[in-house]
């Protein structure tokens, strides 16, 4: 018991570490969103708005800033950063600061345009917020945009001046006049030219558009963005704005002027590309805050988790150095503490195990086993754990015992089962939880059913992700939150899904699927000799299935009681036995006895860690052929069991 409980703690190490992994896997997500704003060519400013005692935006500090800030603003950000705007720009307009305490306080994105008088360049600033209280502003210099209108106007009195302009623009450009109907009121507008910029970014033809009405050529046109683009032509007022072409999938930035009185001319960037990084670079921030979320929660419930049964080993070990408690009251005493053990120790696992998932460092071990005693063995185990009298644990099978051969990984197939039977027995006070599997084809369809409360439709997807649980009004959730996304995890694994079917007050059935893989199609016994393995420590038969499976076919027993019974019913079938003295519920040595009353030829060869000349002889009298003792000298080895199964042969 001491010795359980010690490495219990020495767990926690490991447990630290990969807490530690998973922290680092949401730093991650922080890089990436701070990469993406650093990469792309807008400059890039978040800020949280300042109000007056009224809560009239008045001014804004900088919280943060990216590279091109100081490309379009020629300000270091370290300067900028914790600073207001004001004192920044101290020659900003208040109708900026207006329009992104509107933005701030409303989360609705606006743009503005104008210019700056410290920097002498006019700019472009799409706001948005996706925090109530701050917003970001994702500004570029339209300088450039501004030249081209007065260009426009310099030489428009040109036409050969004017047509080489507007073919050498790399922006489209469209030239329009306002028409209106008899109550002068603007209805449409006849395009008087466009250029071939504005061919490419749209597709659409000169000849199909110039001397047309807007109308006529784009009759599903929103007729509230034709009527902006005609208060240009009449108020003679700019505008910016953009656009999603439904033709072609683009988004184009438009600036609108007027060169005359009812006319005007859009001047199109196209910038799909820029709004995409502007997107991908909210996603990520809201993935950033996600993150932080997740990591918050996470940590929370991990100290409850870890600290209530760190608190019953303690508190009850204390009580053990009492002298004045029975025999019974420290019964109980350990009792608790071994319980506690087991409840940080599934912790600890599964940590280990979504931390190997999530770095892709999780493998499958393939063997032959048999799935109906597999099936027999869970059923077994969470029996002897079930204590509630109104709940009954069944089966299903749909193979026969010599059909239920199959090549799996015993354990992790074994894990997935018990993750689902674990959270049926939890969330189940009485009635039945069935499970079992059916053959389709070459798959095997898996199912653990449940009389429980069921799951509500909109809760079912929150229960595969990771450290979540849905909330129950009527029992306090235990547990990381992992059992069923490492289920999920090591179902993908062996290129199976996993889906779940329930209705609130009717129950829930989870199913998964993994290949069917029986053992005559995927292991020759005709020509490999079989040894069956007997080992509890699943790295030591890891390690001899390395060494072995290329030369001969395995079968791995957990414990002596099961190398038994597979032994009673594959006599004929294995050549020879790898005994591990130290096994749970049967020893080596005692498993060695029960066999040689069944079987007095088959070689058995006892692998023990510790060889005293008292054991030495205990083992050879119990019927063990010979020993190895670890850590296994590899050559040896193999001259061993080739003096026992001549047909074995190594390359």
């Amino acid at each position: 018991m001491e010795s359980d409980i010690r490495d219990q703690f020495k767990s926690q190490s490991i447990f630290q570490e990969n807490v530690t992994s998973f922290m680092e896997k949401l730093a991650k997500i922080q890089l990436d969103f701070g990469s993406l704003s650093e990469n792309i060519s807008q400059g890039l400013a978040r800020c949280e708005i300042i109000c007056d005692e009224n809560d009239r935006p008045i001014d804004g500090k900088f919280l943060s800033a990216n590279k091109a800030f100081e490309k379009h603003t020629g300000l270091k950000r370290e300067i900028c950063l914790g600073r207001t705007i004001k004192e920044v720009f101290p020659w900003v307009e208040q109708s900026w600061i207006d329009t992104y305490g509107r933005v701030a306080q409303n989360q609705k994105s606006e743009i503005i345009t104008g210019y700056n008088h410290g920097t002498k360049r006019y700019y472009r600033s799409l706001a948005y917020s996706d925090r109530p209280g701050e917003f970001i502003m994702l500004f570029e210099d339209t300088t450039h945009q501004i030249g081209l209108e007065r260009a426009y106007n310099l030489v428009s009195k040109s036409t050969k001046q004017t047509e080489d302009l507007l073919e050498n623009l790399q922006e489209g450009f469209m030239y329009c006049k306002v028409i209106r109907n008899g109550s002068n009121r603007a209805i449409d507008s006849k395009v008087l030219s466009v250029n071939s910029a504005y061919e490419k970014q749209t597709g659409v033809k000169k000849d199909a558009i110039v001397g047309k009405n807007m109308l006529d050529v784009f009759p599903e046109m929103d007729r509230r963005k034709l009527e902006g683009l005609c208060k240009v032509g009449l108020t003679r007022e700019s505008t910016t704005f953009i656009d999603s072409d439904n033709f072609t999938g683009r988004t184009l930035d438009i600036s609108a002027f007027s060169p005359r009185p009812m006319e005007f001319i859009l001047i199109i960037r196209d910038i799909t590309e820029r709004e995409k990084a502007r997107v991908d670079l909210e996603n990520a921030y809201k993935k950033v805050e996600e993150s932080e979320k997740l990591k918050s929660a996470f940590l929370a419930n991990m100290s409850h988790e870890i600290r209530t049964p760190l608190n019953a080993i303690l508190g009850f070990s204390e009580l053990l150095e009492e002298n004045n408690l029975s025999e019974i009251e420290k019964q109980k005493c350990l009792d608790n503490i071994k319980s506690a053990g087991h409840r940080l120790s599934s912790i600890i696992s599964d940590i280990l195990d979504i931390s190997k998932l999530e770095a892709n460092r999780q493998k499958l071990h393939f063997a032959v086993h048999n799935l109906n005693r597999i099936l027999d063995r869970l059923q077994e185990q969470f029996r002897v754990i079930n204590e509630n009298d109104l709940l009954k644990l069944t089966t299903e099978k749909q193979l026969s015992f010599e059909e239920a051969y199959i090549e799996t990984d015993a354990v992790r197939l074994e894990q997935i089962l018990s993750n689902l039977i674990e959270n049926a027995l939890k969330h189940t006070e009485e009635g039945k939880v069935t499970f079992g599997y059916v053959l389709k084809g070459m798959i095997l369809e898996f199912f653990v059913r449940d009389t429980g409360p069921g799951i509500r439709k909109k809760d079912q997807a929150t229960i595969f992700k990771r450290f979540r649980q849905v909330n129950n009004k009527t029992k306090i959730n235990k547990g990381t939150g992992l059992g069923i996304p490492i289920a999920a995890g090591l179902t993908q694994l062996f290129g199976g899904k996993m889906w779940l079917d329930s209705e609130a007050g009717l129950g829930s059935t989870f199913y998964f699927t993994i290949p069917f893989l029986p053992r005559s199609t995927t292991t020759n016994l005709n020509k490999k000799p079989t040894i069956l393995v007997a080992e509890d420590e699943e790295t030591n038969f890891l390690l001899l299935e390395m060494w072995l499976k290329k030369y001969c076919h395995l079968i791995h027993a957990n414990n002596g009681h099961e190398t038994v019974s597979i032994l009673e019913e594959e006599k004929k079938d294995i050549d020879l036995v790898l005994m591990d003295i130290r096994m749970p519920y049967l020893s080596g040595i005692e498993a060695t006895k029960e066999i040689r009353k069944l079987n007095k030829k088959i070689p058995i060869i006892a692998q023990t860690a510790f060889i005293m000349d008292d054991e030495k002889e205990e083992i050879l009298n119990a019927g063990c052929n010979a020993m190895v003792s670890k850590p296994i000298q590899r050559e040896e080895f193999k001259k061993l069991l080739t003096s026992y199964i001549p047909d074995l042969k190594f390359a």
